[in-house]
């Protein structure tokens, strides 16, 4: 299933603190297609230069706004929660009859927890998991994004993945039958399609 950008989002931030031994300028930009990150100043008398550009034309609004959230979180300069609207006063609810009592609700099953995982040190890949659905995006000098969707009940995997090759732009997509294969199995064979298009390793 294809990740569809439907809304653009310009976003420029930027924040200077001077308490607690903090100074920081901060300045985000995200399009929709990439999201650029630039951090400079102290956090508790610490020096800190982060700049990093994220190819995220792969993932939608939560996942950019998870995205961006999470490493600023890492760098202890998350974004401060927008003041609350004054509530207007509630009109006083004429009385009205009980009502009659509702059937119970079955439960719902529990959702796969979605986890953000920063795997490289120095901040340039994030990964967004759900189950065995993956996205990443990875900076650096050879960006790239990819996602993995499984489908259990129909035994079908997708790969989406877009990067640079030789000077030219790549995107690759594929569906496999992957019926009665272990979760081992689906790795080795994302593993060798990606040795085999070419994909760049991260943070190389």
């Amino acid at each position: 299933m294809k990740t569809l950008v439907t809304a653009f989002l310009a976003l420029s931030a930027s924040v200077a603190m001077a308490q607690h031994g903090t100074s920081i300028s901060r300045n985000i930009n995200d399009d929709g297609k990439t999201l650029s990150i630039r951090v400079k100043g102290t956090v508790d008398d610490k020096p800190i230069d982060y700049d990093r550009t994220f190819d995220v034309s792969n993932l939608n609004k939560d996942e950019r706004d998870a995205l961006r959230e999470h490493i600023l979180d890492s760098l202890n300069v998350s974004m401060p929660a927008p003041p609350r609207p004054p509530r207007a006063p509630r009109a006083a609810l004429a009385p009205h009859a009980p009502m009659p009592p509702r059937a119970p609700i079955a439960p719902r099953a529990p959702r796969s927890p979605e986890s953000i995982a920063i795997i490289s040190s120095d901040q340039e890949t994030v990964s967004l998991t759900n189950g065995d659905n993956q996205t990443m995006a990875v900076g650096g000098k050879h960006p790239y994004t990819k996602e993995v969707k499984y489908d259990s009940d129909a035994g079908q995997l997708y790969l989406r993945y877009k990067f640079q090759k030789d000077g030219d732009d790549v995107t690759y997509e594929r569906t496999i039958d992957v019926q009665n294969k272990s979760q081992q199995e689906r790795q080795r064979l994302i593993e060798d399609i990606e040795k085999s298009i070419g994909v760049p390793k991260a943070g190389k």
